[in-house]
């Protein structure tokens, strides 16, 4: 696959998908919907879209540890989800103000990538470093706007 496609099928569509879906959460939150609803609504949606991918991909092979980290990652999904539409439904929070906090979620995956899964060698620290500092400073101004 060419890095520009590389980036668009996996950069640039899911962050933009994942904008969307915090304003459709915040609306969701604003509609009255209880945070335990919108996570059986979603993890529904997600459970159809996952039988979808399994008729298409067939021949696809079932990995015990594959399966324990998609338990995990969708248990921290689950946590971070649940967290921030209780916040929404229960405080009425603007989500242009939570959003900027949330987009320091690339810092942790980042760091864990980086320290833990041996991909530290290729980052150009000065520019991790920089970036980190922007991005700080980014959500800090934007939360406070």
């Amino acid at each position: 696959m060419p890095t520009w496609a590389v980036l668009l099928v996996g950069g640039v569509i899911p962050a933009a998908c994942w904008g969307v879906t915090a304003i459709f959460q915040k609306q969701s939150a604003a509609s009255g919907a209880h945070p335990a609803h919108y996570l059986i609504a979603f993890g529904a949606v997600i459970a159809v879209a996952g039988i979808g991918w399994t008729l298409v991909a067939r021949d696809a092979a079932w990995s015990r540890p594959g399966i324990v980290y998609a338990i995990l990652a969708g248990t921290t999904f689950a946590i971070a989800s649940s967290l921030l539409s209780f916040t929404l439904w229960y405080s009425g929070a603007p989500i242009s103000r939570i959003a900027p906090i949330l987009s320091g979620n690339v810092l942790v995956t980042v760091a864990i990538g980086a320290l833990f899964l041996g991909e530290g060698a290729g980052l150009n620290m000065a520019v991790l470093g920089l970036g980190t500092l922007l991005i700080v400073a980014g959500a800090i101004l934007v939360s406070n706007a």
